[in-house]
């Protein structure tokens, strides 16, 4: 077992020997405003990773650069979904310029799909990616896409010209 004094000593040694690839993963992962955000991600997940570490300390190098690549995984994950949310569904951006309430037209359109269609159209909103949609609903990812591009079709049909 580490001690708690070894294992801070570790993880700045670690961090201090890895500053080059670590904004290397940054410059190559996120964007300009986001890579430091990304390395404080990849640093507290190393450090949260060595609190029940007792292995050996040979392999705490692997052990990092596994955290980083696992870390900027799930960064680049949730930041391709807030791209998506911030895009938004609509690619006509007149919907945005609207007066009318955003949330009551996605209200009011939800209500007239099926009951399968308002499922995938609301894991769409949450941004939940295709295979998390397939797992929770049990349909093929194939047929999910297709589902969700008509769902869009249809949107984009019944509110461009609002």
């Amino acid at each position: 077992m580490i001690d708690p004094r070894e294992k801070q000593q570790l993880f700045e040694d670690i961090i201090a020997e890895n500053d080059e690839w670590l904004d290397f993963i940054a410059r190559n992962n996120a964007p300009i405003d986001s890579r430091e955000d990304l390395k404080q991600q990849i640093g507290m997940a190393f450090w949260e990773s060595l609190i029940p570490y007792e292995g050996e300390i040979s392999n705490i190098g692997n052990r990092f650069f596994s955290v980083a690549i696992n870390t900027t995984k799930k960064f680049r994950r949730y930041n391709h979904r807030m791209r998506k949310r911030e895009e938004g569904l609509y690619p006509n951006p007149v919907l945005v310029e609207q007066d009318r309430d955003l949330p009551r037209i996605i209200e009011e359109f939800k209500g007239k799909l099926g009951e399968l269609d308002r499922q995938v159209f609301t894991m769409h909103l949450d941004c939940l990616s295709y295979p998390e949609m397939s797992e929770a609903l049990g349909i093929a990812e194939v047929n999910l896409r297709k589902r969700m591009s008509r769902i869009k079709e249809q949107f984009i049909k019944k509110y461009e010209g609002y």
